[in-house]
């Protein structure tokens, strides 16, 4: 993981205000991806996908928790 990357975390942190909700979103979106969810954004890797995707607003925790597609 680069520093971009890094750094990208920590902006998301910040407007999420919770590093453990922002884990939770990652970790779902990327198990969504590898099951072979459609890709909302071009990219490399599953996480550098659901990072973009979530910068992006096109994903975000919904009431329950859960990705909101």
């Amino acid at each position: 993981m680069g520093i971009d990357t890094i750094r990208q975390i920590d902006r998301l942190d910040e407007q999420l205000g919770s590093r453990f909700l922002l884990t939770s979103l990652i970790q779902r979106r990327i198990q969504e991806l590898i099951k072979g969810s459609p890709r909302l954004m071009e990219g490399g890797s599953p996480l550098r996908i659901a990072l973009a995707e979530i910068e992006e607003g096109k994903i975000e925790i919904g009431e329950r928790e859960e990705p909101v597609l």
